[in-house]
C-alpha cells in the first residue's frame, strides 16, 4: 500500500528552527512525500523551498488554522504534524507512521515524544477524568495501545479521518490549549481508532520562546479559560457541570495564587480567568459551524 505523507510543521516566531528539522526531515521522505512550513506572524524562516519543501503563510496566527491550511495545501494520504522545536533522528519515522495507517479503522497515530515532563512509566497514555475536564496525557510509554488524544507535538492523521470531522476548529484561539485533544475526541466519537506507537520517536526540546507561548501571564490565563470553557461547552456531559465548575474554579484560585497589595490571589489573573471562560461559552454559541463536526 503507497501512502504518502504530508509532513506539516506550524512555526511561529522560531524561524531558527526550521533550516535543522526541515533538512533532517528531507532525508526520510519518500516518492510523493512533501514537508509544509506554515508559517505564522512576521518572521518567515530563512531556508529555500524545493519541490518536496513548501512554505505556507497564515495570518492571523492560529495553531489549528495553520494545521488546516497545512491540511488544504497537501494531497498525501497521511498528514504527519510535527512542533518546530522537536528533533526527528529516526530514519524510520514516517516508514512506522506509514505503517500503523494500513489499517483502515486507524483514524490517528500518537507518537512518542521524549519530553522532560512525562515518564516512561504508567497504564495510559492519556487519562481523563469527564467529571472535571481533568486530562493527564503521557506520551512516553513503552508499549503500544490504543488511546483516547493526541499531542500536537507528534501526531499523524489519514486525510480521511480528518475530512470526515471537518478537520481542526479553528475557534481555539491564541494558545490553542485543548485543540488537538477536540480533534481527537471528535473522531473517536466519528468511530475511528487513535493508536499509540513508542516505535516512532521524537524528541521534543520545549524552546523557552515562540510557539503558543505567551509574554504575558493575564494573557496566557486568559486564553486557557477561554479554550477550556469552550471545550467543555462541545464535551462536557451535562450531567457533571457542577463538577466541572468546582474543578476549573479550584484550578483558578491555584493558579492565581500570588500575593499582590495584600491579598493571597492576584485580582488581575482571576479576572482574567473568569472573562475568559465567559468568552469561550459565548463563542462556543455563537461558533461557525460549517465543516466541524460534533
Amino acid at each position: 500500500m503507497n501512502l504518502t505523507i504530508d509532513i506539516i510543521i506550524p512555526t511561529f516566531s522560531r524561524p531558527q528552527f526550521i533550516g535543522p528539522l526541515a533538512r533532517s526531515l528531507e532525508k526520510f521522505l519518500k516518492d510523493g512525500d512533501t514537508i509544509f512550513v506554515v508559517w505564522q506572524g512576521a518572521h518567515k524562516p530563512e531556508i529555500q523551498s524545493t519541490a518536496r519543501l513548501r512554505f505556507i503563510h497564515s495570518a492571523p496566527p492560529n495553531l489549528p488554522k495553520a494545521r488546516n491550511k497545512g491540511i488544504a495545501e497537501g494531497t498525501g494520504a497521511i498528514a504527519l504534524f510535527l512542533d518546530d522545536d522537536i528533533e526527528a533522528f529516526d530514519e524510520n519515522l514516517l516508514e512506522i507512521h506509514r505503517k500503523i495507517h494500513e489499517d483502515a479503522c486507524i483514524g490517528a497515530v500518537a507518537g512518542f515524544i521524549d519530553d522532560p515532563l512525562f515518564t516512561r512509566q504508567g497504564e495510559s497514555c492519556s487519562r481523563y477524568d469527564e467529571t472535571t475536564g481533568e486530562i493527564i496525557q503521557n506520551f512516553s510509554l513503552l508499549e503500544s495501545r490504543d488511546t483516547i488524544s493526541v499531542m500536537g507535538a507528534h501526531m499523524s492523521f489519514k486525510r480521511a479521518a480528518l475530512a470526515s470531522i471537518g478537520g481542526f476548529d479553528e475557534n481555539f484561539k491564541k494558545n490553542a490549549l485543548w485543540e488537538e485533544i477536540d480533534c481527537a475526541f471528535r473522531m473517536r466519537k466519528s468511530g475511528w481508532r487513535i493508536r499509540y506507537c513508542p516505535e516512532a520517536k521524537v524528541r521534543h526540546l520545549r524552546a523557552q520562546s515562540g510557539g503558543c507561548r505567551s509574554k504575558s501571564a493575564i494573557g496566557y490565563m486568559y486564553h486557557q479559560f477561554a479554550n477550556t470553557a469552550y471545550f467543555a461547552a462541545r464535551h462536557a456531559p451535562r450531567a457533571y457541570y457542577r463538577s466541572w465548575f468546582r474543578f476549573w474554579k479550584y484550578r483558578l484560585e491555584f493558579l492565581s495564587r500570588r500575593r499582590v497589595l495584600g491579598l493571597r490571589h492576584d485580582p488581575r489573573l482571576v479576572g482574567a480567568g473568569i472573562l475568559g471562560a465567559i468568552r469561550g461559552i459565548v463563542r462556543y454559541l455563537t461558533r461557525n459551524k460549517i465543516g466541524i463536526k460534533p
